[in-house]
């Protein structure tokens, strides 16, 4: 069962303008460690390298004021940032950093510090593509490539569940944000809605008619075109070979209305959000007070075993979620 409120709390957590600060701070740490250690081994070293301590500098510059701007509903700057950092750190790579670094301290450069850099720019890049360039691609193809237009390059269906692990797992310290407990609890706001191609009225997470079956919510950007929706043709199971263990879902773009999902107010823990949701005809699981992922339903209490209610949902079937005991 897919979980509304965990997936689109990561969405504004990846858009969010304190992680494009903290990948900042990402990048001012590596730069000190970078250079103190440069310098500790001899002037020489820190002159020939001193432009890998410039380009952590400018990347953590770049990456705030990116989240200044963002502030003001301008995404372009970070999303510009977030895209030049892996070329960046191809060229630094290639530097002979193993003639004056130990090995140890070579893997910690580029497999901990530098690799959390492009974690936060990966992760920050796939947010945005589709707010900043999705609707473009699908009414306007590379003639090149026109079948660019179908891939997904955001979070296809619930893959950013697994993006936000990786970010989770790999972080550590206070300073790194991440999702809070209990969560935010989001509801689809049905009096609001924009069709792909239209004017996006408000920037945030969108909900597509479709539902979220073999779909994703997005987010997108007041001022900018709104992007398709992209379905998943083929999942990563699917398509799995034993020399590709995980290939991106194959998707196709479709044109559809979204609706923004906005924070009722309320919260849910996040243990115990994923477990306690059910379909309408599923028999309840846990007594209890439940909600509708509809807005404009109201709480209903069930006891377990009870089924649970269709309310001939506009976006295909019925979702419920256990709110509280009573």
């Amino acid at each position: 069962m897919r979980n509304l409120n965990l997936e689109a709390g990561i969405w504004n957590l990846f858009a969010s303008a304190e992680f494009f600060e903290a990948a900042a701070r990402e990048c001012d740490d590596t730069m000190s460690w970078f250079g103190t250690l440069a310098v500790s081994r001899s002037a020489a070293n820190y002159g020939r390298n001193g432009q890998i301590y410039d380009v952590c500098k400018k990347w953590a510059h770049d990456f705030r004021r990116g989240a200044e701007l963002a502030r003001l509903g301008d995404f372009k700057s970070i999303w510009n940032t977030a895209g030049y950092v892996s070329g960046d750190v191809h060229g630094m790579l290639e530097q002979p950093l193993h003639g004056w670094m130990t090995e140890a301290e070579y893997k910690e450069f580029s497999n901990i510090r530098i690799s959390r850099i492009l974690k936060y720019a990966g992760r920050i890049e796939a947010v945005l593509n589709n707010a900043m360039v999705g609707a473009n691609s699908f009414f306007d193809p590379d003639p090149d490539c026109p079948e660019r237009s179908n891939d997904d390059d955001g979070f296809p269906g619930d893959d950013i569940l697994r993006w936000y692990d990786d970010y989770k797992n790999s972080q550590k310290g206070p300073f790194f944000p991440v999702l809070p407990d209990p969560l935010s609890e989001y509801v689809v706001d049905r009096t609001i809605a924009c069709e792909t191609g239209e004017e996006v009225p408000q920037t945030g997470v969108w909900y597509p008619i479709t539902g979220l079956e073999r779909h994703s919510l997005t987010f997108a950007i007041k001022g900018l075109r709104m992007q398709p929706a992209f379905r998943i043709i083929k999942t990563t199971e699917e398509l799995r070979t034993a020399d590709c263990m995980f290939p991106s879902p194959e998707t196709v773009a479709v044109a559809t209305t979204w609706h923004p999902l906005i924070p009722s107010g309320r919260t849910v823990t996040v243990d115990t959000n994923e477990e306690l949701r059910a379909k309408a005809g599923q028999l309840c699981p846990k007594a209890g007070i439940w909600q509708s992922t509809d807005p404009a339903a109201a709480r209903r209490f069930y006891k377990a075993g009870e089924p649970m209610a269709d309310l001939k949902s506009a976006y295909g079937y019925t979702v419920w979620q256990w709110v509280s005991d009573r």
